[in-house]
């Protein structure tokens, strides 16, 4: 008798998704709650309060080089190869077999008297009872997917195999006071410590966290919002996360965030939702002293 993988699945909560416009901010992606109240997600948030040129520059000088046709079918396929792989990490870490069922799985509501802006300040380590059984996990056949693909899965699943618990698989997560969602890619243990995972692709290779650009206040976004969603349970708390950034013939660069590292992540986060909010208001971004002198 093949033995149980883990007494209970992994957390996964589904949302509506919705393009539509806030006040003066077309084409933002929103996640729509139970109520239908919309959310604007998190990464549109990131993408419209970002001040760089730096991928402008980029799209103009790829655009130039391969004409817009091809650009686009390049930005199709790549995305395409994220979501492929994204469904492979998630059906390989969902896999169970339960034999236990007798303890409800959302029974504790988190705390709400957390102020909207603090980082949480706690973690819950796991007891053990809750485990990822590799010895007895299927591996999913990627043969049938295209190189790319293939590339992806074999430099990810090295590290899918260091996860010892694994609770929230793809699953949206709401802010309800500031008012923002997104989708958690994965919470699980890693090395003993319970962390929010972000998955990543890349062609070229990441050396430093800072090579992420936006990536680290994108996690830290859904860690406060984790926090405040009081569908999930409140032992799944992690207060620091991992990037796990894939690529098609290396493997696996992971960066690791701890909870000093997501404050700071975080604080930043508030201020790109502030200038978000301004944009939202007035059609445009603030003007801060800093620009102001340059």
């Amino acid at each position: 008798r093949r033995p149980a993988l883990r007494r209970r699945p992994p957390i996964t909560l589904h949302s509506q998704h919705a393009l539509a416009g806030l006040n003066r901010i077309p084409s933002l992606r929103m996640y729509l709650d139970d109520s239908g109240k919309s959310y604007p997600s998190v990464t549109s948030i990131l993408s419209k309060s970002n001040r760089s040129d730096s991928l402008r520059v980029w799209k103009e000088r790829m655009i130039e080089k391969m004409g817009v046709e091809g650009f686009n079918k390049m930005q199709t396929e790549t995305l395409n190869c994220g979501t492929e792989t994204h469904a492979l990490i998630q059906d390989y870490l969902s896999q169970t077999n339960s034999v236990s069922q007798d303890e409800p799985l959302l029974e504790h509501s988190p705390s709400s008297s957390s102020s909207s802006s603090s980082f949480p300040t706690r973690s819950h380590q796991s007891d053990g009872d809750d485990f990822f059984d590799h010895d007895n996990a299927v591996i999913p056949n990627v043969e049938e997917y295209s190189e790319r693909v293939q590339g992806l899965w074999e430099s990810v699943f090295p590290v899918l195999q260091e996860l010892s618990r694994v609770d929230v698989i793809e699953s949206s997560v709401f802010h309800p006071t500031l008012g923002y969602a997104g989708t958690i890619d994965c919470i699980a243990e890693h090395q003993g410590e319970q962390k929010i995972i972000d998955w990543k692709t890349a062609k070229r290779r990441k050396r430093t966290l800072h090579e992420t650009f936006d990536n680290p206040l994108q996690l830290a976004a859904y860690l406060g919002a984790l926090h405040s969603d009081q569908r999930y349970p409140d032992t799944i708390r992690p207060v620091s996360g991992m990037i796990v950034v894939m690529y098609e013939d290396a493997p696996a660069t992971c960066f690791t965030i701890s909870k000093s590292e997501m404050e700071g992540f975080w604080s930043k986060w508030l201020e790109r939702y502030a200038d978000f909010q301004f944009l939202s208001e007035n059609g445009r971004l603030p003007v801060h002293e800093n620009q102001e002198r340059a």
